[in-house]
């Protein structure tokens, strides 16, 4: 973690040099735009070459859906419900820099062509397997966060946001604890009519806020692989639907939907989203939430699991 808050650090300095020059701020978010996009065609490729998910997709794939959609319809009316009674200067309706709803909806089938695109390559093995790919990947993650650092950079005066909110900047990563957790819970009632899974399973599966990675090393290593490999689906659907669904449906969130949607991933993958989406103040709010969840992940999860 100490890595990415380096490249998005660094970043800024490099924004606020470049600040006055148009062409390089349009040629920065033009950039983030397409990292977004590999980032997407990568997370597709690596569903697709993994056989394993992919032979799992029938059984534990629909799990996966339900617990992810209603985790990330939970964040954002976690963000609805705070851009309006606590965070009125982020509420629905009016957000100035915001894409328009031609421009995302079309940004966002972009987006999704990208991931559709990279899951068949993968299955179909035209492109490379392993380190490759994985290394590709890492290389995208590390442009993506620094260019980011980059569009906080063009307007530091976005930094005193922290100093503005006081702790009132605390509720965001909990409206994505209580959003997710209430969108589990209510994926729990629907599975559990017609599918073997308890509560806690569906919280700690949601738990890891579309930190896909650590959350199936978790719970992995807790004793549960199977429950580890509908944890790496959910939470990758969750980040992919954190970075398609933010233009479609900011108008009806606020600019924060964008924020709480993309969990502990706000920080570093969805970032480019929350900027272009919501502006650099937001970005700021998402870099705190996401390290603040990131942190958590490791602790919680193994908390939830002691109820089962």
């Amino acid at each position: 973690m100490l890595l990415e808050i380096g490249l998005i650090a660094g970043g800024v300095p490099a924004g606020w040099t470049l600040r006055n020059c148009a062409r390089a701020v349009r040629w920065v978010n033009e950039f983030l735009s397409w990292t977004v996009r590999i980032m997407l065609f990568l997370l597709g490729l690596a569903l697709g070459l993994d056989d394993g998910l992919i032979g799992q997709l029938e059984s534990l794939g629909l799990y996966a859906a339900v617990i992810s959609s209603l985790s990330v319809a939970g964040c954002f009316i976690a963000a609805r419900l705070l851009g309006k009674y606590v965070f009125t200067e982020y509420a629905p309706g009016g957000e100035k820099g915001a894409a328009g709803p031609a421009s995302g909806s079309r940004g966002s089938f972009i987006a999704l062509g990208f991931f559709l695109a990279g899951a068949l390559l993968g299955w179909l093995r035209l492109v490379p397997q392993g380190a490759a790919a994985g290394e590709a990947a890492v290389w995208v993650l590390y442009m993506l966060l620094f260019s980011a650092g980059m569009t906080v950079g063009f307007d530091l005066k976005a930094l005193g946001i922290i100093r503005e909110l006081k702790g009132r900047i605390l509720l965001i990563p909990l409206g994505v604890v209580l959003g997710t957790f209430a969108g589990s819970a209510l994926a729990w009632a629907i599975l559990s009519q017609f599918a073997d899974i308890t509560l806690v399973e569906s919280l700690a599966v949601g738990g890891g806020f579309g930190y896909y990675s650590l959350a199936t090393v978790i719970l992995t290593r807790l004793g549960d692989p199977a429950l580890g490999s509908v944890a790496l689906l959910s939470n990758m659907v969750h980040e992919a639907l954190a970075l398609l669904l933010p233009p479609f449906l900011v108008r009806f969130t606020g600019k924060l939907g964008p924020v709480l949607a993309g969990g502990a991933a706000a920080m570093d993958t969805c970032l480019p989203v929350v900027a272009h989406v919501s502006g650099e103040r937001c970005a700021i709010l998402a870099v705190f939430s996401g390290m603040c969840l990131t942190l958590l992940v490791p602790v919680l999860l193994p908390v939830i699991m002691l109820f089962r």
